[in-house]
């Protein structure tokens, strides 16, 4: 395991701050490609529940064409809220909102998986909330993450094997929420 500097591992940041449909002459639809927004990216997953903004086709390529999203590329949320995580979970098309960036890895340097897997991680949580600013809604710019240090295993092999758990870990924990959510309502509706 080596300390790096956060930029080191990246190759490019996906950041559409300030882009709205009305700058670019045009609106929301009503379906279409989902807008991720720190709204309905959460810690592990993309809440499609959510109240969402939807991109048609025309917005879609106005908007993404060169910063298309590939499933398993890692989001991050700037702020309201502050740090939450997800991957691109599909080969969807999405579009990237306000308040979300996305990262673009070094393949040689580090595994979508792992970054996901650090940037989740309550030490880094707590190093982006001495760096980021704003009184009521603490946010952090990409100037907060190049003074982030992170460690990381020199062998992509481990990186991948430690991805790997936490995925399985997060699906057992979703799937016992699941479940236990069900039991709930099975008991409720029981005793109605």
């Amino acid at each position: 395991w080596e300390p790096r500097k956060f930029f080191n591992n990246i190759k490019r940041t996906i950041d559409f701050r300030g882009r709205t449909p009305k700058k670019l002459g045009m609106e929301w639809s009503e379906k279409g490609h989902l807008a991720l927004s720190a709204l309905n990216v959460k810690n592990g997953y993309i809440d499609k529940s959510v109240n969402a903004h939807y991109a048609d086709e025309n917005l879609y390529q106005k908007w993404m064409t060169g910063n298309e999203l590939e499933k398993g590329q890692v989001l991050f949320t700037t702020e309201a809220p502050m740090g939450n995580v997800a991957q691109i979970p599909d080969n969807e098309k999405y579009v990237l909102s306000q308040r979300t960036i996305a990262f673009e890895v070094l393949d040689n340097e580090i595994t979508n998986d792992f970054l996901a897997v650090i940037l989740s991680s309550k030490n880094v949580f707590n190093r982006l909330q001495t760096l980021s600013s704003g009184a009521t809604a603490k946010g952090v710019s990409q100037k907060s993450l190049a003074q982030l240090l992170i460690t990381v295993p020199n062998s992509l092999k481990e990186q991948t094997r430690i991805g790997i758990f936490f995925k399985s870990l997060d699906s057992l924990i979703a799937a016992n929420q699941r479940q236990s959510k069900y039991r709930f309502f099975a008991c409720f509706l029981d005793s109605s």
